[in-house]
């Protein structure tokens, strides 16, 4: 390399990748098979000289030495994923290991829109009605008050009973039902 000895850093290291990059590509290439990892390995080496530039003396074989880094970075991976476990040892204990107990369906899940409106024709007529205003058409407590002319209380006790006999209906077709 002409003029190499008197170069500053930094232009030093600029020539050094413009003239190494594709042999130590080459060369990290046979050693690993993969081009992801070549390429990794001479980022690497490149980033481990500019780190030790200055031990570069003006007689050194420059390709020879980055070579001898790639080597090595290379060798001390190899090294590292050999020492780690080729499989993760929580993968052993994956099927041993107990997950959280599946909770059964709740019993209103299986609920048909049948059997529920079956059971509201059979609610009290002062119940029913308030059921229906709230359920089936979707009014407020005040609007159904409003309506029926009663006490918000009184609306909000309904159907309170409502859904208790509703529970009640419901539960004793399911037991008549065998579910």
């Amino acid at each position: 390399m002409l003029g190499w000895p008197t170069l500053p850093l930094p232009d030093l290291a600029s020539q050094l990748a413009h003239d190494h990059r594709d042999a130590l590509y080459a060369f990290a290439l046979t050693l690993s098979g993969d081009p992801a990892e070549a390429s990794d390995l001479v980022q690497d080496t490149f980033e481990r000289a500019l780190r030790r530039l200055e031990r570069l003396r003006p007689d050194t074989n420059a390709r020879a030495w980055l070579c001898t880094i790639l080597h090595h970075l290379f060798v001390d991976k190899w090294r590292s994923k050999a020492a780690r476990p080729t499989h993760d040892p929580l993968d052993d204990h994956a099927l041993t290991l107990a997950g959280p107990e599946l909770e059964p369906p709740p019993a209103w899940a299986d609920v048909g829109h049948d059997e529920i409106w079956g059971c509201v024709g059979r609610l009290e007529p002062e119940l029913r009605q308030v059921y229906e205003l709230f359920a089936a058409d979707g009014l407020s407590y005040q609007q159904i008050a409003t309506r029926l002319e009663l006490p918000m209380n009184t609306v909000g006790t309904r159907l309170l009973r409502a859904r208790k006999k509703l529970r009640e209906c419901l539960s004793s077709h399911r037991k008549e039902d065998g579910r």
